[in-house]
């Protein structure tokens, strides 16, 4: 299992950066069409790291320091309170990664048909923030990671810089 360096804690917060700027002013933009959004936005948020939380179980950073794209987070402690005695499970983890990947598509296409219908520099400045998200995580903080070998980001991200998996 990789251990996770000062360096590459640094790196991961500068991921979440444009993260950040991208999700919470997307939240207040949708908030000026209705506050509803806003909620929709942050609830859809919570759902998917509820189901993101069933693809921690097996994990070997599960309960401990955990970079997760797109500030999946919360996952890690939400696994811990509803999955403490399950074992990993791969249709349980196919199945909750399908439903995270789904919703999390069902988030990015209503982010960004909502900004469009505000003004396309608002769904340019969107894919422009994930993106640099993206590719700073799958390049350099993605690869090292020990579960990459199940996760689906993490096969990605080694085919992408031509590394193979960690092994635990």
């Amino acid at each position: 299992m990789y251990q996770w360096t000062t360096r590459d804690k640094l790196i991961y917060a500068l991921s979440m950066i444009p993260f950040l700027i991208a999700f919470i002013g997307a939240a207040y933009l949708l908030g000026t069409i209705s506050p509803l959004l806003t909620v929709a936005l942050i609830l859809l948020y919570l759902v998917v790291n509820i189901f993101q939380a069933g693809c921690c179980i097996g994990c070997p950073y599960r309960g401990r320091y955990c970079p997760a794209i797109f500030g999946v987070y919360p996952a890690n402690p939400i696994s811990v309170l509803l999955y403490r005695d399950r074992e990993h499970d791969n249709r349980f983890f196919e199945r909750n990664a399908n439903i995270a990947q789904v919703l999390l598509g069902i988030i990015l296409i209503g982010i960004g048909y909502f900004l469009a219908t505000l003004s396309g520099w608002y769904l340019l400045a969107l894919v422009l923030l994930l993106g640099i998200h993206v590719a700073i995580f799958m390049t350099l903080i993605c690869p090292k990671c020990g579960f990459n070998e199940t996760c689906p980001a993490g096969k990605a991200s080694c085919l992408l810089v031509r590394r193979p998996p960690a092994s635990r």
